[in-house]
């Protein structure tokens, strides 16, 4: 069945949820661990326990880049999991409206906990910009996503906007951005959000091969793996969590 078939036959097919791939969820266990192992190093340099400073080191600055970047690469497989035998637009806004509410939360308590670092673009506001600029993409002819991943990365280095505000650094255009806790524009970083578009409707279309039925249908044998599983299905939720607790728990220690 070629490609433009198999969109075809997807297009008149009701919207309906799609099973979850558990090789996914245990990718996505797998990134909010480093998240939670990221802050904990944080915040124990920030709090004078351990000497070394994560945040102001080169190496933990492209950690953080390389966790970031896996959840961003991770939002262009959740959409075409989600969507790509029709748009769910309920659970999809649903969803939407869950990321920016806990988004501005976050920027609510960085306010008080951090008056001079304020999140105003960090992880959770760029998912859930990213995540409604490209959802079109699901939808589209495959080669789309890979065009945008390209123009994500080459903008950038094309266009400039002034300044370090965050009315502008959000865009990943400007010089850089105001000192912040959390941030993370959305260019160049929507790229990988496209690439994985881009790589989950070449494996869905791709069904009829061998090796995407056992993708498909891997499940873990109990034990870590199945607990990372587990963990990746409640992502959102350690993320907001996590942080007040462990950073909570270290201060009484210090």
């Amino acid at each position: 069945m070629t490609a433009e078939l198999q969109r075809t036959r997807e297009s008149v097919v009701p919207a309906a949820h799609s099973p979850r791939w558990a090789v996914v969820d245990l990718v996505r266990g797998i990134a909010i661990v480093a998240v939670v192992a990221f802050h904990l190093t944080w915040d124990l340099g920030d709090l004078g326990l351990i000497s070394w400073r994560i945040s102001a080191d080169p190496a933990g600055k492209v950690i953080a880049h390389a966790i970031a970047g896996s959840f961003l690469f991770l939002v262009g497989v959740s959409l075409v999991l989600a969507h790509r035998r029709g748009i769910r637009w309920r659970s999809f806004w649903r969803r939407e409206a869950q990321l920016v509410l806990l988004a501005l939360a976050i920027t609510a308590f960085s306010a008080v906990h951090q008056p001079r670092e304020i999140v105003t673009f960090g992880i959770l506001h760029a998912i859930a910009l990213v995540s409604v600029l490209a959802l079109p993409a699901v939808r589209a002819p495959r080669r789309v996503a890979w065009l945008l991943a390209a123009i994500a990365v080459a903008l950038p280095w094309l266009v400039h906007l002034p300044g370090r505000s965050p009315w502008i650094s959000w865009t990943g255009l400007a010089d850089g951005t105001e000192p912040a806790l959390d941030w993370q524009p959305v260019l160049p970083w929507i790229a990988l959000t496209f690439v994985g578009i881009g790589v989950m409707r070449s494996l869905v279309l791709r069904a009829d091969t061998a090796a995407v039925p056992r993708l498909q249908g891997w499940r873990p044998a109990p034990g870590p793996r199945s607990w990372l599983g587990v963990l990746g299905r409640h992502t959102l939720a350690i993320y907001v969590l996590h942080q007040p607790i462990l950073y909570g728990a270290l201060s009484l220690v210090a």
